[in-house]
């Protein structure tokens, strides 16, 4: 495999680690002859790699395995996180992982919703830090354990720019993940406002309902502002549970069995896809179809 990836044109990467994006998927799913994953294929070289007879999953893994030595973009690292961490440390039955989560003026690129809220924030071998210290300021206002997840030779600039209450990850050249230094914990630090401002109408109204026993009686246009107030009626460590509890409602039941369906290298796909469960079924049925019949060349 190593020296068959010399006929792969790696200025197509980026264009490769774009398979995994839901807008991709999705046009596989919904489109009778997708177009996208057969022309990247073709134009990279990596047709040559592949057996028509592959299956569909074996397709993703091969490509993601290949993306995974040659160029760690966000989804190597928010799969990773998934795969390691969510699926290799917690249970689904009692764990949730968002993407993209809304924190203050930031968003958070992956947030691990067990007893407690812990972030990771991905810092590629591709990305700059300019944006590290307003993320980190941000994300204090909200979850209980931030981490910052870096590869080996960015460890020593996160130690240097970070205080020792966050948490340093390595993902290793060997696409394991490495605790360098433990996340504290700082709940009790939280901003209840921010948390209140994070979260959907269906959550806060639930949680005031749970806390204080009513939802205020007014007008829609001032639900908001009416149960903003109670919100920050509670102490930090309140609102920062309260908002674990809510958040955990995120992972449905249907999701959780997408989840654990699909390839190891679509796990961070799954858990933000916003496919309904018609969609679900579909694409896993597509997944065990060789890839020849799905995927025909593009022409030029």
């Amino acid at each position: 495999m190593a020296s068959k990836n010399l006929n792969i044109d790696r200025k197509y990467n980026p264009h490769l680690a774009r398979i995994f994006s839901n807008s991709v998927i999705s046009e596989l799913v919904k489109c009778d002859k997708p177009k996208y994953i057969p022309e990247i294929l073709s134009v990279s070289g990596f047709n040559s790699l592949l057996d028509k007879n592959l299956k569909l999953k074996e397709l993703f893994n091969t490509v993601y395995n290949y993306l995974a030595k040659s160029y760690r973009n966000e989804y190597i690292y928010k799969n990773a996180i998934a795969n390691k961490i969510l699926l290799g440390k917690h249970s689904l039955n009692t764990s949730f992982m968002l993407t993209e989560f809304r924190a203050s003026n930031c968003k958070a690129d992956a947030v691990i919703i067990n007893g407690t809220s812990n972030i990771y924030e991905i810092k590629t071998e591709l990305d700059s830090f300019e944006r590290l210290t307003r993320q980190v300021e941000a994300y204090k206002k909200v979850f209980d354990k931030i981490n910052i997840i870096v590869s080996s030779n960015q460890i020593s600039k996160v130690q240097e720019t970070t205080s020792d209450s966050i948490g340093i990850l390595e993902l290793t050249p060997r696409n394991t993940i490495r605790t360098v230094r433990e996340a504290a914990s700082r709940k009790h630090l939280i901003d209840q406002g921010v948390i209140f401002d994070s979260l959907r109408k269906k959550e806060y109204t639930s949680i005031i309902q749970e806390k204080f026993g009513f939802i205020p009686d007014v007008p829609n246009t001032q639900i908001y502002s009416e149960c903003k107030s109670l919100f920050l009626e509670l102490s930090p460590v309140d609102a920062h549970d309260a908002m674990v509890k809510a958040l955990k409602t995120r992972g449905n039941n249907t999701l959780k069995d997408f989840i654990s369906s699909i390839p190891y290298s679509l796990k961070a796909f799954a858990l933000n896809t916003k496919f309904n469960k018609k969609e679900k079924d579909q694409f896993l049925a597509l997944l065990d179809k060789p890839c020849g019949c799905l995927l025909n060349p593009a022409t030029h």
